[in-house]
């Protein structure tokens, strides 16, 4: 991968904010994600903005979508579509050959474990947690593909979306008023990418791989006033082993 220097990122910055759009639209993109129908049948996520939105810039160190080689870097993890209405805001991912034909409800690791045949990285600091919680496993010609796991609490909403040995990648994507957000972080020596837009501050997405095992960490704070931590997104990525 190309070395991103602190004046290429300058630059891109500059350009962005003196040309006031996104240099890549995508037209066809919902069609894409809507009708896809090669490699499986993709699980979507999709994140709508119902709030006012935030600094386009913020307060972190985020990449931003702008001139090459910044946005070469960018279009590896997000396609974008620039748009004129917040409220139209977006931001998502879909992931293919990840859906299966069997799903099982569990209840915890141990089950989890068992319904897949296989062990498996997890979040422990969520099993701690209060709130309503789902967990599910996914199989596909009794075949192991991975769990969902989610909980809902009084502030927040985590999903942890787990895949095994799936040699595709989510693929993410965003409507946005402003730019696509990514940075790259390390975790316990494994580089992660933590993705959101301007709209969705409070939405970070954060993805990595470890071994066999592809995982995305999804937290939603609902009041954007108490918006996760980049500290505590790494923290909580950390603890899946």
């Amino acid at each position: 991968m190309k070395q991103i220097n602190r004046s290429d990122i300058k630059d891109a910055l500059h350009t962005h904010i003196d040309s006031k759009h996104a240099s890549v639209v995508f037209e066809n993109i919902w069609e894409k994600y809507s009708n896809r129908k090669s490699g499986g049948h993709p699980n979507r996520r999709i994140y709508r903005k119902r709030i006012i939105v935030l600094s386009i810039l913020g307060s972190l160190c985020f990449l931003t979508l702008s001139q090459s080689p910044v946005r070469a870097f960018i279009e590896q993890f997000i396609e974008v579509k620039w748009i004129k209405n917040v409220k139209n805001a977006e931001i998502g991912y879909s992931w293919a050959n990840t859906a299966g034909d069997a799903r099982s409800l569990v209840l915890n690791k141990e089950e989890a474990e068992k319904s897949l045949g296989i062990s498996i990285p997890w979040p422990d600091p969520l099993d701690g947690m209060s709130g309503q919680r789902e967990i599910r496993t996914r199989k596909e010609d009794d075949s192991p593909l991975g769990y969902d796991y989610t909980i809902r609490t009084n502030d927040r909403y985590y999903e942890v979306i787990a895949n095994y040995k799936n040699n595709r990648q989510p693929e993410f994507y965003a409507q946005t008023t402003g730019t696509a957000l990514v940075k790259e972080i390390s975790i316990q020596d494994v580089t992660a990418t933590l993705i959101t837009s301007p709209e969705f501050m409070h939405v970070p997405h954060l993805y990595f791989e470890k071994g066999d095992w592809k995982i995305v960490v999804t937290v939603t704070d609902y009041t954007e006033d108490d918006v996760m931590s980049e500290q505590e997104i790494i923290e909580l990525a950390g603890s899946i082993k």
